[in-house]
């Protein structure tokens, strides 16, 4: 199959909001017409929101009975890294599906699978990493006085960073997992605007979204309060709304995320984008139409 076609120049004079929506539309043309892509978004969001309800579940945060302070810490070591490796593992085979869509390539759901599955050492490396240094620095900013939390804060803000492009690496790179996160440091230095621009631009659409679903369903079911049958199914129909919006949302970045990664190790735009999307998206373009 041929690449798709990449986008136009960037129009003249093209603002924030009107830049931030177009990418967001580029990013989701490429995710829109994969079923690879759209069946393992669905089942990311899922599955994440069964493991947090299974640790909320059975560390006893419904009874009245709940557990202690170091109890629950106990729970959250035993499931952190699970559901952390399941994350990693369904983030790096959305990666390899988006860049195969990137360059007008259908992978199946059990090829995008078979990614992971093929680098499952580096993956589950990966997922143990992430998970210590998420744990590390919860347990920093719940324990220390203001000062030493603003600092973790800083230092999460920096991992998060440094991590950006570890995903789209894992999918496209033969590496080790220390690898991934030196060579995704080394893009996030070089093209730090871009990478925090488009990242921001793109979230802020959806966390839009997001709000705009939990107050109006909100409102919905307390406006039916009074009929169950319609608020039940207002609330049913408000968390499938919802875990869509989601999913659009992790394949939106992810997509993204891989974009960019390619245009900064090859030079060239792929699929959609245009050069200038991926140099500097958070700008406002100020070119004149000639």
């Amino acid at each position: 199959m041929s690449r798709p076609e990449s986008a136009a120049a960037t129009p003249p004079r093209e603002g924030r909001l009107a830049r931030s929506w177009r990418l967001t539309r580029a990013a989701w043309q490429v995710a829109r017409g994969d079923r690879a892509l759209l069946t393992l978004g669905a089942i990311s969001v899922v599955s994440g929101a069964i493991g947090l309800a299974l640790i909320f579940v059975l560390s006893g945060s419904f009874d009245h009975d709940r557990l202690a302070g170091d109890q629950i810490l106990l729970f959250t070591l035993i499931f952190a890294y699970p559901l952390t490796l399941l994350s990693v593992f369904l983030n790096t085979a959305i990666a390899a599906a988006a860049a195969a869509a990137l360059e007008g390539r259908r992978l199946s759901l059990g090829q995008a699978l078979a990614v992971p599955m093929g680098r499952i050492g580096v993956v589950a490396l990966w997922a143990l990493i992430a998970a210590v240094v998420g744990f590390v620095l919860e347990q920093l900013l719940s324990r220390l006085p203001l000062g030493g939390s603003i600092a973790a804060r800083l230092v999460g803000l920096g991992w998060s960073l440094a991590s950006l492009f570890a995903i789209p690496i894992l999918a496209l790179e033969d590496c080790s997992a220390p690898e991934a996160l030196r060579r995704s440091a080394q893009v996030v230095k070089k093209r730090w605007g871009e990478s925090i621009g488009g990242n921001v631009i793109i979230g802020a659409w959806m966390a839009i979204a997001i709000l705009a679903i939990v107050v109006l369903f909100a409102i919905g079911a307390v406006a039916t309060n009074d009929v169950p049958a319609v608020r039940d199914a207002i609330i049913v129909v408000g968390v499938l709304a919802l875990v869509s919006v989601i999913a659009l949302q992790l394949l939106v970045r992810q997509t993204f995320a891989v974009a960019l990664y390619r245009y900064a190790t090859t030079g060239e735009a792929p699929g959609p984008f245009a050069d200038g999307d991926l140099q500097a998206p958070f700008g406002r373009s100020r070119r004149r139409a000639t």
